[in-house]
Order: structure tokens, then C-alpha cells, then sequence
């Protein structure tokens, strides 16, 4: 509405209303509605075909779960709440789709565009344009308005924040705080990142503030220097509790667990914050005292700060909280929630006091929408109010715990030397012709004769705020430990803005029609042709294959290039100097930056393309993290024509394929999400998706019974620019291979010659790091759908395959142990024997000791600690990953000594008797590569399975070479992995033949020399892990059992290998197992189970078959 100061001073041809206005097309305008109009089309246009990645599908999930009415409730790791109930509109309006959920973020792309208009006035009519123009062909711009992430919604929040400071500035009207207050409030439920955006913005304006205050004239001397000791201070205070409080966050990193992270109490930081508080109460009561009313009059930067302040104060009750010791992740528990509460209430009612002094009206306002728009989405809308204690304790708290994580170890040069060189040249170079255009204009103001004096304050330096901002976000992203290519762009937008007030500059620099008159034209023909032959011909030189390095066709042909470039080079120079003689060198300078600006800008919009639209599911670029690769499509795609073909395809999945693929199956009914623990349940699903870190459990578990498909699920740009140093550098510089590789990286992502001079394969098939999938579909269903047409069909019960060993139920009577160090606590065990008097023997693996326990359990002795035989000597009582352990008849135990390759034996207390063994190939038979298991017979022999060489090896008591038998192989008495060993009465030796996946019965022909019998074959045993080494015990009935380890289950034969029964599965529950390994009898018959996974040892009561 118009006030009456304007109805009197408008002209009488002036229109009343901005809709009366008349569109004027001139060529700005029309480079407006071109800019917008590429905006659109390149940021909405085909949204659908990037596969989403592991944050966006977190994203893309809990806003359809919100769209279905499911509702929504705050969570810190995935950021504040307004892009989910953007994108859940976005369903809600268009489907759920990847193309719906990108939508939001386009829209904000197309309007971040457009708002560079509204700084036209401080920009410069060029430099606006300019802006606008990189906004478009930015390609972290352009790549994350495509994108589920919160970048594209903070882009004009920051914009809009920029314009409600540099217009209240010039126009001091309240609607500009309220329009502050709007763009910190959708800023905050956003994204964390606004916490950085105040502290840059407070900083500003307390500087700028101190700075006026300084030049005005104090009512009292001792009021400035009170408010000097003050800004001193705080200053002070703050710059030391920040560094130790970010110190003392790196250092706890490797302690705690992100989710639990808080910062211990530290006297520095409380003594930091003790001088920064102190600094503010000095500053506020020597201003107050000096200026009193004024205050509310003269100062516009303390009005901001006030707004500014007091909306976020209430947001910081982590800081004290977590000094305190209180978990801010924890702040809902009936402990934490009451003290945060309170926190929280202070710091409002200091906020609501604070602005009450102020000024009611206009912070009441602000106030309202500030919190109007905070409140109404951290509730949803309020149907959750828990979580509007999340946004005020937990979004803080949990990245001031994420900084010390530094997710993803990004070096520090992260975004200065990769993100901005290979991506945001363009704006970096206009942001350093800015820096000089600004101190060059900065000293002519400076050395400009003053002509008078008054009070009017000098324009708020609307420039010099967005380098600062540059700047500070450049310095501050670097140094946070998250530092994800995400964040560039909070670097590059005002990096745009101070290079596009530099082109502006620069360009408004330029006489266009007296450079039309003066043959411009061909200057710029000129001077791009020199540019380019020239550049041509000394890459040519400095390359890896310089000219006239000899007469073979590939030489001529670089020689003949380098001669021509240089011809042309030449004679374009020569003309260039020729139509050049009529300018000044200032010109011909200005018109040169011209060219090189317009050059870099189509370079920039091929990068920009190349990567949104192109390579847009690669690794190869750089600005992308934990990105999804185009194999999960293609499972999608091959699953969608299988639903297609039957009728209700159930599809299985596990905890590291869970995202996206969570995502992608939500309009599949029948879904199992079995997580890392797979179990027999898996078999009735024909189609199952599983990461590589599950693939050996779930193909024991499989067998033969499905067919697999492998692809990349996700995968990470290379890290091969981590650990620069200057030798490196240096190195990189001087060689010309290096120069080349680098320079086609650079210009088209290829790794080819990179992949040569580094001996790594840069193929996509091949690209690290990655994590991989696999896609199981059931060989009945397979053959089903592909080789008898494509009519729809049911699903037959797919687990009609008889499994050869039916398992009974069997719980444990007894458990013993858990994980841990303490006496009766394991960790990983393996090997168990049982002696004479039922106690039991266990070794503690893990824990690299041997436990002696009672049939109670009751801990009767524990020996051993861990020793590295490669790092060091390994005196006898040491161990590394004891596993095989047994027991002779006169007492004495003996313990396999792994990765230690040796044979130990103790004493039934363990006191250390001797050893024998060493490290080496099967040139003897007392060198071991890593022997598992070890038994004694009734004569005291030893027999040891040295694993690692496919034999078995005999010994005597003290460890004296008896004999060996076995060769590795797969035929009868060949060896592949044995493991296991148990010595029967009847002379007879079984062995585990694990990769064989069989039993081998050895006969002892003659004295120490063992021919092999028969065996039979375990339909188990599958996986070729560490941990899938079974294990053998004979009962007293003479039966033989064995473990099954990544099948979780016992299976027992009779002494010719007849089935006889069997039990377990996945779990924790006392018929349950995780790894089961080690395995023995008592003399009353019940059998004892080393639980690996679990940590414990089981034992169950085994009547006779």
C-alpha cells in the first residue's frame, strides 16, 4: 500500500500499482526470460532417469510414508522437515515417482534463477545478468536442483536472506526483518546449515556494528573503553571455546558412537564461554549507557543481530547441554527431556526479553513468523510435538557430533584444490577479479578528498558482505569434519554472485560501440583463434609425446599438429596485433578477459551437462557421494517384467542393499527384509536381492537353487586425490604423462591414462570403491517365466527341494558365557575339549587365551595373551587366535597356536610345558600355515591338521615329526582346507575335508601311515570364509558329528556317514546358533557347541540314535 509521501510525489503519468507497470523487452529483459526459460528446461527435464542414491531414497521414503497419511517425525541425520512435506505434496500432486520426488528441488533451481533479478540494484544491471547466467550453468547449481537433497531449497532461502539485509540497510522498513526473520526460519527446518549461516551473518553484522560504533562520539570515555574490554572479550571468549570444543570433538570421534556423542566437560571451553558472556554484558550495558534511545534509531546491524539472535537463542540448548554431560541425542529421555526443557525455556524467555527491551512490536512479529513457520513443520502440522524438541536439542546436537565423525575423511583441500577447480572455475575466477575491482574501488574511496562532514552513515557494503560470505563459507566448510560435494554449493552461490558483480564490472568496462567501429569483432575472432592454435601447440610441447621425436607414423602426426597449431597460432597473433593497433592496451586487456569469461562459460556449461545429463549415474564425476549406479534400475527393471509374468512375485532383500532398493520395492506386497540374518525362511522367496557383505551366507543357504546376477549398487568417486603432498605435486606437474592424465580427467572425467601410469582399472565394470549386489532368482522360477513363454503363472512352492538332512528341535540345557574379556566372557571362540573330569577346555579366540571352565561353568583357570610370532617373539603362554585345542589322556592340553603356526601344551592348570612348529610351506612336517584343530589318541600321539598346507601331520607327546599324509586335491585321500579332525578307536582318523565338502575316513594301514578309506559328502560346508571352519566330534556310541557354520546348524552320522540327525538355525535363542564351531563330547553323552557369533558355548543333552 502506497503512503501518502508517495501519492504526493508521484508524477501524474506514474501507474498506482505495479500491475500498471508496462513491460519493457529490451535485451535484458529478454536475457531474463531466456535464463529462466533454460532454467526450466534444464532442471525439470528428465528428472525420472538417475537412479536414486542412498540419501535420497532415505529421503524419498519417509516423505511417500508421509503422503500416505503414515505421518512424519523429525530425525537429525536426514535434516529438518520442510523437504518432506515438499516432496510429499509432490506425491500427493503428481504421483509418486524419482521424477515426482525431484520436483521440489527443481522448482527451487528455477527460482533461485529468477531471484538474482531482485539484486540487480546492488549487483549492477550486467552483473545481475551475469549472475543469472552462471546460476543456470553451474553445475553443482544445475546437478543438485535435480536432486532429493536440502542444497536446492537453502540456495534461495540464502538468497532471500541476502535481500531482506541488503534492502533493510538501504530502506530501514520492518517488512525486511520479517522477511529476515522468514528466510532464518525456512533455512532452520531445512537444513542444520543454518546454524553456519548465522554465526557468518552475526559475525558480519558485530563487526560492522563495532565498527560504526567505534567512529561515533561516546557520552562517556570509560563507556567506549568498558565496550573495547567487551568486544575484546568476546571475541576472545569465543574463538577459544570454539577451538576447543572442535578439538575436543575430533579427539572423542574415535570413542564414541555418533549417535551418543557428547562433548565432555571441558574448563577450557566453560572458561571461554565465562569471557564471552562477560564481553557481551560489558558491550550491551556501555552501549545502552551511551546511547539509550538511539539505539532503536541509528543502528540497522544491531536490529538484524537482534532478530537474528533472539530466533535462534532458543535453538542452542545442545551447546550448554551437551558440556553439561547430557546427551542432546538423548533429550527425550525422562531425565534429559526435563533439563532440556528448561534449557529451552531460558533461552526463550532471554530471547523474549531481549526483544522486549528492543522493540515489542516488531520483534512480536517476527517472532510469529519466525515460529509460525518453525513450529507448524517440525510438528507436522501439529500432530507430533516431540518432535519440535528434536529441532530444538537434537539438530544441533547431532552435528556437533558429526563433526568429530567427519563423514567421508575428506581432506581439508577437499573443496579448494577438487570441488571448485574441477566444477566452480568459472565463479572462483569472477570472484577473484572481483576481490580486485573491490580494493582497487575501495582506494579511491579511501584516498577521495573529504569535502564535508555529516552523519550519514556510509552504504552498507552490499559486495564486500557477499566476498566475506565467500570467503567464511570456504574457510568454515573446509575446516567442519563433514565435508560432502553437497556443501560446495553453499560455497559457489555467493561465489557466483561476487563474479557476476565482477563480469559486470568488466563488461560495463568496455566501449561496445566504439570496439563495433574499431573491427571488435575480429579482435575477438583473433584473439580466441591465438588462444586456442597456441594452446594447442604448447600442450603439443609439454605433453607426453613432444614433436620430432622421431619418423614413425604416430610421430609425424603429433609433429604435423604441433607445426600447423603453430603456423596458425602464429599468423592469427600477427593479425591480431595488426587489428589491434587502434585500442588502448587497457581495452585490448578487457576485451582478452572478455573472451577467456565467455570461453570458461561454455566450458562450464559442458561440464554442467556432462554431468546432469550424461554421466549423471557415474562414478567418474566428482561432485557426486555414495551415488546409486545404474544396476539398481536394472534389478528393478528385470523384476517389474517378472512381476509382470507371474502373479504375486515375492522379493526378499537384505540390511545392505536396504537403500535404495527400500525405495524401489514399495509398491511390492509381498517384501522380507531378513536384515544380515538369513535363514531357511529365505528359500520360499524366488527372487532375493543381498550386498556382497552377505552373499557367502545366503549361498550356503541357497546351494544350487538360484541363479545370480551381479551389479554395482553404489559406488564413490576415486580417492586417489586423498594424501597430497608436495612431493606429489611436484611430481604430477613435471611429468607430462601425469600433466595428460590429469588434464583428460579434468576436461572429460576419462581414466584411461591415469589407470596406465597408476596400475588400476578405471572401467566401470571394475571401479573402486564400489559395493556390489547380487540378484538370486530361483531356477524353477527362472526357467518357469524364460524358456516356456510369456502367459502369466502362479508361483509353485519353491521349497519343494528336500533339504537331505531333516533337523529336529533341540534346546540347550546349559549356556555358558557371553561377549566380553572377563574371566568366563568370550570373543569369537573356536576350539572345545572336554576332559576326564567334565570340565571343559575353550579357545578363547578372540580373546587369544585358553579358558578352563567347570561343567557349571565356574572359571577354574584362564591363561594366555595375545603375541605376534611376525611382529616379535612370542614366548610360550602367548597366542595369536588360539583355535584347535585338545586334551591327552594323562591330562595334558594341547592348543593349536593359528597365526602363530605352532603347537603348544600345558600342564591341566596351564602351566606352559613346550611347543613345536613353524611358519612354512609343507617342506617339513612341523611347518604349519596356520593349523586349526589338533587331537591327541590314547598313545599320546598328535595329530594336527595344518590347514593351510591340504595334509594332516603326526607327532609324538613333545612334538617329535612322526609322519604326514594328504596332498591337496579333491580326489579320495586328497585334501582341500581340512579342518576338523576326530580319532577314533578303531584306528581309524576323520577329517574335514572343508572345501571338498566331505568327510575322510583314514585308515592306519601300518604304524604312522594312514591310507584313506572312504568318505561322503556334506551338503554344506559352502563358502570359502574364515569363518567357515567345521569341526568334528566322536560320541561315545561312535557316531560322528560336525558343525555347519554359515548354515547354523549340527549334523550327525553314523561312523559310515548314514545320516542320523540334526538341529539348529539363525539366532540367539538357545536352539539357536551364529557360527557354530568347535564341538565335543563328555562321557555321559551330552555334546558341547562353541557358539562363535554368539560368544558362548552351549550344551545339549544327545540320547543315542
Amino acid at each position: 500500500m502506497a503512503s501518502k509521501k508517495d501519492l504526493v510525489n508521484r508524477s501524474p503519468d506514474q501507474p498506482d500499482h505495479w500491475l500498471h507497470l508496462p513491460i519493457r523487452l529490451d535485451f535484458e529483459t529478454l536475457g531474463y526470460l531466456l535464463l529462466i526459460l533454460l532454467a526450466l528446461i534444464t532442471r525439470f527435464y528428465d528428472l525420472e532417469s538417475r537412479v536414486m542414491s542412498h540419501d535420497e531414497s532415505l529421503h524419498t521414503w519417509f516423505s511417500w510414508e508421509l503422503s500416505r497419511g503414515l505421518g512424519y517425525s523429525h530425525d537429525p541425520m536426514m535434516h529438518g522437515p520442510l523437504q518432506f512435506h515438499l516432496v510429499a505434496l509432490s506425491y500427493t500432486l503428481f504421483g509418486d515417482s524419482d521424477a515426482s520426488s525431484r520436483i521440489p528441488a527443481a522448482f527451487a533451481g528455477v527460482i533461485a534463477v529468477g531471484m538474482v533479478i531482485l539484486f540487480r540494484r546492488w549487483l549492477g544491471r550486467w552483473g545481475a545478468l551475469a549472475a543469472a547466467g552462471m546460476m543456470v550453468i553451474s553445475p553443482y547449481m544445475l546437478y543438485y536442483s535435480r536432486y532429493v537433497r536440502n542444497e536446492a531449497l537453502v540456495v534461495p532461502e540464502t538468497l532471500l536472506l541476502f535481500f531482506a539485509l541488503f534492502r533493510y540497510f538501504e530502506e530501514r522498513r520492518p517488512r525486511d526483518l520479517y522477511l529476515l526473520a522468514g528466510a532464518l526460519s525456512l533455512h532452520f527446518v531445512t537444513k542444520e546449515t543454518a546454524f553456519i549461516s548465522v554465526a557468518q551473518l552475526m559475525l558480519f553484522l558485530g563487526l560492522y556494528l563495532a565498527r560504526r560504533l567505534f567512529t561515533l562520539q561516546w557520552r562517556e570515555g570509560w563507556h567506549k573503553t568498558t565496550f573495547t574490554l567487551g568486544f575484546v572479550s568476546t571475541v576472545l571468549g569465543v574463538a577459544l571455546a570454539l577451538f576447543t570444543l572442535f578439538r575436543e570433538r575430533a579427539a572423542s570421534a574415535e570413542i564414541l558412537q555418533p549417535e551418543l556423542a557428547s562433548i565432555a566437560f571441558s574448563p577450557i571451553v566453560t572458561l571461554g564461554l565465562i569471557f564471552a558472556v562477560a564481553g557481551i554484558l560489558l558491550v550491551g550495558a556501555s552501549i545502552i549507557l551511551s546511547f539509550g534511545q538511539r539505539l532503536r534509531q541509528e543502528f540497522p546491524a544491531l536490529d538484524l543481530l537482534i532478530i537474528t539472535g533472539t530466533m535462534t537463542l532458543p535453538q542452542l540448548a545442545a551447546l550448554p547441554g551437551s558440556l553439561l554431560g547430557w546427551n542432546p541425542m538423548d533429550f527425550d529421555s525422562p531425565v534429559n527431556s526435563t533439563r532440556y526443557l528448561i534449557l529451552v525455556c531460558i533461552f526463550l524467555v532471554l530471547s523474549v526479553g531481549i526483544g522486549v527491551v528492543w522493540n515489542l512490536r516488531r520483534w512480536l512479529v517476527a517472532a510469529i513468523v519466525f515460529f509460525g513457520i518453525y513450529v507448524v513443520f517440525f510438528t507436522t502440522t501439529f500432530t507430533d510435538g516431540d518432535s519440535l524438541m528434536s529441532g530444538f536439542v537434537g539438530s544441533l546436537g547431532y552435528w556437533l557430533g558429526q563433526h568429530g565423525v567427519e563423514r567421508g575423511s575428506q581432506p581439508m583441500y577437499y573443496y579448494v584444490l577438487l570441488q571448485i577447480p574441477v566444477y566452480e572455475y568459472l565463479p572462483a575466477l569472477g570472484a577473484t577479479l572481483a576481490g580486485i575491482f573491490g580494493i582497487l574501488q575501495w582506494r579511491n574511496v579511501k584516498n577521495r578528498p573529504v569535502v564535508g562532514k555529516g552523519k550519514q552513515q556510509a552504504p552498507f557494503p552490499a559486495i564486500g558482505f557477499v566476498g566475506y560470505w565467500a570467503v567464511t563459507s570456504l574457510a568454515i566448510y573446509s575446516f567442519a569434519g563433514e565435508r560432502m560435494p553437497w556443501l560446495t554449493v553453499h560455497i559457489a552461490l555467493p561465489m557466483i554472485l561476487l563474479a557476476g558483480w565482477g563480469f559486470g564490472k568488466l563488461f560495463e568496462s568496455v566501449n561496445w560501440r566504439a570496439m563495433w567501429k574499431a573491427q571488435g569483432w575480429w579482435l575477438i575472432l583473433f584473439t580466441v583463434l591465438t588462444i586456442v592454435t597456441l594452446s594447442r601447440a604448447f600442450g603439443v610441447i609439454v605433453g607426453p609425446n613432444p614433436p620430432f621425436q622421431g619418423s614413425g607414423l604416430d610421430q609425424l602426426r603429433i609433429t604435423g599438429i604441433f607445426l600447423v597449431s603453430l603456423a596458425v597460432g602464429v599468423a592469427s597473433l600477427l593479425a591480431l596485433i595488426k587489428v589491434a593497433q587502434n585500442w588502448t592496451l587497457q581495452d585490448f586487456v578487457m576485451m582478452s578477459a572478455g573472451v577467456l569469461i565467455g570461453f570458461l562459460a561454455l566450458l562450464t556449461a559442458r561440464t554442467a551437462y556432462r554431468a546432469a545429463f550424461i554421466k549423471y549415474d557415474q562414478a567418474t564425476e566428482f561432485l557426486v557421494y555414495a551415488h546409486g549406479a545404474t544396476g539398481v534400475k536394472t534389478v528393478m527393471d528385470q523384476l517389474d517384467e517378472l512381476s509382470h509374468r507371474t502373479t504375486d512375485l515375492p522379493v526378499a532383500f537384505d540390511d545392505a542393499v536396504a537403500w535404495p532398493v527400500n525405495w524401489y520395492l514399495r509398491h511390492y506386497s509381498d517384501q522380507y527384509f531378513f536384515g544380515s540374518n538369513p535363514t531357511r525362511d529365505l528359500l520360499e522367496y524366488p527372487v532375493v536381492i543381498v550386498g556382497e557383505e552377505n552373499w557367502q551366507k545366503v549361498e550356503s543357504l541357497f546351494q544350487d537353487r538360484y541363479q545370480s546376477f551381479e551389479y554395482i549398487r553404489m559406488w564413490w568417486p576415486t580417492h586417489q586425490y586423498w594424501n597430497l603432498t608436495w612431493q606429489k605435486i611436484r611430481g604430477a606437474i613435471f611429468s607430462p604423462e601425469y600433466r595428460s592424465a590429469l588434464w583428460d580427467i579434468w576436461l572429460d572425467r576419462d581414466y584411461t591414462a591415469y589407470g596406465e601410469l597408476s596400475g588400476i582399472d578405471f572401467s566401470l565394470e571394475f571401479w573402486q570403491p564400489s559395493d556390489r549386489m547380487r540378484l538370486y532368482i530361483h531356477k524353477d522360477i527362472n526357467s518357469l517365466v524364460w524358456d516356456r513363454g510369456v502367459s502369466p503363472v502362479r508361483l509353485a512352492d519353491l521349497t519343494s527341494a528336500v533339504d537331505p538332512y531333516p533337523l529336529i528341535e533341540k534346546q540347550a540345557d546349559l549356556i555358558l558365557g557371553e561377549e566380553g574379556s572377563l574371566p568366563g566372557q568370550f570373543n569369537r571362540p573356536r576350539g572345545i575339549a572336554v576332559a576326564s573330569d567334565g570340565t571343559i577346555y575353550v579357545a578363547d579366540t578372540g580373546n587369544h587365551r585358553i579358558q578352563h571352565l567347570g561343567s557349571d561353568g565356574e572359571v577354574l583357570a584362564v591363561w594366555g595373551e595375545f603375541s605376534n610370532l611376525e611382529q616379535g617373539p612370542a614366548p610360550g603362554g602367548t597366542f595369536n587366535e588360539p583355535w584347535g585345542i585338545s586334551i591327552a589322556p594323562e591330562g595334558t592340553v594341547y592348543v593349536a597356536d593359528t597365526w602363530n603356526h605352532r603347537i603348544q601344551y600345558f600342564t591341566p592348570e596351564g602351566e606352559f610345558l613346550g611347543m613345536f612348529g613353524v611358519f612354512g610351506q609343507a617342506i617339513e612336517p612341523d611347518y604349519f600355515w596356520g593349523p586349526r584343530a589338533v587331537v591327541v589318541d590314547e598313545n599320546g600321539r598328535v595329530f594336527v591338521a595344518d590347514t593351510g598346507n591340504k595334509r594332516i601331520s603326526i607327532f609324538t607327546a613333545e612334538g617329535v615329526p612322526l609322519g604326514q599324509f594328504g596332498e591337496f586335491g579333491w580326489m579320495l585321500g586328497q585334501l582341500d582346507e581340512p579342518v576338523g579332525i576326530a580319532w577314533s578307536g578303531g584306528r581309524r582318523l576323520y577329517v574335514a575335508d572343508t572345501w571338498n565338502q566331505r568327510i575322510q575316513v583314514f585308515y592306519e594301514a601300518d604304524e604312522n601311515k594312514f591310507q584313506a578309506l572312504f568318505d561322503w559328502s556334506i551338503d554344506g560346508w559352502y563358502g570359502q570364509s574364515l569363518d567357515n571352519k567345521p569341526y568334528l566330534a566322536i560320541a561315545p556310541e561312535g557316531h560322528i558329528c560336525t558343525t555347519d557354520p554359515e548354515r547354523y546348524r549340527v549334523l550327525c552320522f553314523s561312523s559310515e556317514g548314514d545320516f542320523l540327525l540334526g538341529w539348529g538355525d539363525y539366532g540367539v535363542s538357545p536352539n539357536r546358533f551364529d557360527l557354530p564351531a568347535g564341538i565335543a563330547f563328555s562321557e555321559d553323552a551330552r555334546i558341547w557347541i562353541v557358539d562363535s557369533g554368539n560368544h558362548r558355548v552351549l550344551r545339549f543333552e544327545l540320547k543315542p540314535p
